[in-house]
């Protein structure tokens, strides 16, 4: 968080030290965004005082860090802020809002999907600038609507059950597809009323979707999307028509690394045989979300929840004919679990594409939401949990997934005759 916070460039420029209770850091210098700075101990803070100091707490642990502050013998006129709050300080129609949730997540989606077509250097340079000018439009006019990312979730179908799964897919108990149709009728609606979106995330495990060709076909051909996302668990090896359409430039796929070696390295040497763009996510952590009880947040707590998540502004849903706050307030609503009519609203193809626009606009420019008081994504601090450990304890990972390349070379050939011999 500190990282996070000296990107400013005012406050980069103002730090004099840095304070921490590990003693092992006490006396040495610290590197942050390029700088050297000093790390002291707590006791010694006023030897680095003077009228014009306050102190900045970088920690997602800052109610303990401030408590501890307020229990030292420090002045009264002593100013005391906490960056977790000043980042989501911002009101929802001022420049520092659109900044910071709009216009700096689109540019941070456009980049990966300019560096996934290789694209760099100066050439790089002009397109983000000129995407950078559309988003912000022209002075005197409206804004153009661009979005950074957006979900689909067609199916709640999965092979894992993972424990701490955010897209909460172990708790359906009869797991379903959305019907083509619905799916193509909900994006024609949503793409009609913006401008643009940067990237489409497909959820759910997107090879298990019985129509997910048809889906690709239709986001590929869609001018308003400039790049497709699907998030895979690594075990399911995709029909050729699917792979096919993977080909396209506007896709990437993650794959998540959950420890089956043997299974993840065919899928990756099939992608890599057909030139696939593709990331392997290894050695992955999840913030862990919680149950979907109701926390009974008071509305404060509400509002630092949404406004410090990372779903709230990057990631909103669309699932069976309505558009969500965040993609699990979708996954929520769909089990029943908990029902706020201000997280969503119908696609509807009775409205006009104003009135849709409008409804999109009032959730990506709203500071708070329910959902939240039915997650801890955006509470600080965060639980973190392994990634991809199985409720049932059914799938056994491999002994290690981290291999070196000549080991990673002969596992590839073995997947590939496999392969060849299941398919005689």
């Amino acid at each position: 968080m500190a990282e996070e916070a000296l990107k400013h460039k005012e406050i980069r420029e103002a730090v004099v030290c840095c304070i921490d209770n590990a003693a092992q850091k006490q006396g040495k210098t610290i590197l942050l965004q390029g700088i050297e700075y000093l790390v002291i101990k707590p006791e010694d803070i006023m030897q680095h005082f003077d009228d014009k100091t306050c102190l900045l707490v970088t920690s997602g642990y800052y109610r303990d860090i401030i408590y501890q502050l307020n229990h030292m013998t420090l002045p009264e006129e002593l100013e005391i802020y906490s960056y977790p709050h000043l980042k989501v300080n911002y009101a929802s129609d001022s420049w520092e809002f659109f900044e910071n949730r709009i216009l700096n997540e689109c540019i941070r989606e456009y980049e990966s999907v300019l560096e996934q077509n290789n694209i760099f250097g100066k050439q790089r340079e002009k397109l983000v600038q000129e995407k950078k000018k559309f988003i912000i439009g022209k002075e005197g006019e409206e804004r153009p609507l661009v979005l950074p990312r957006v979900m689909i979730m067609p199916t709640t179908r999965c092979n894992l059950r993972c424990k701490g799964c955010s897209s909460l897919l172990p708790m359906f108990e009869s797991p379903a597809d959305v019907d083509i149709s619905q799916n193509i009728k909900d994006l024609e609606i949503f793409f009609s009323a913006i401008d643009e979106c940067i990237r489409i995330t497909i959820g759910g495990e997107p090879f298990l979707y019985p129509h997910l060709k048809e889906m690709l076909e239709y986001l590929i051909h869609q001018k308003k999307v400039l790049g497709i996302m699907l998030i895979t668990n690594s075990t399911i090896i995709p029909s050729e028509d699917i792979v096919d359409l993977l080909k396209n430039p506007k896709i990437m796929v993650e794959i998540s690394d959950y420890g089956h070696l043997e299974r993840m390295s065919r899928l990756i040497a099939l992608f890599e045989r057909q030139g696939i763009i593709f990331k392997v996510l290894t050695e992955q952590t999840w913030t862990d979300m919680g149950g979907v009880q109701c926390r009974n947040r008071t509305k404060e707590e509400l509002q630092f929840s949404y406004l410090n998540c990372e779903q709230s502004r990057l990631m909103k849903g669309i699932h069976n004919g309505k558009f969500h706050t965040c993609a699990r307030s979708a996954r929520m609503h769909g089990l029943g679990a908990y029902e706020a009519e201000e997280d969503y609203f119908d696609l509807s193809q009775g409205e006009s594409v104003d009135g849709i626009r409008d409804k999109i606009k009032k959730l990506y420019y709203s500071n708070y939401a329910e959902a939240c008081n039915y997650c801890d994504l955006g509470t600080l601090p965060n639980k973190i949990i392994e990634a991809g450990i199985q409720i049932t304890g059914n799938m056994k990972k491999s002994a290690y997934t981290i291999v070196n390349r000549e080991e990673y070379e002969h596992l590839k050939q073995q997947a590939t005759l496999k392969e060849s011999y299941e398919k005689g």
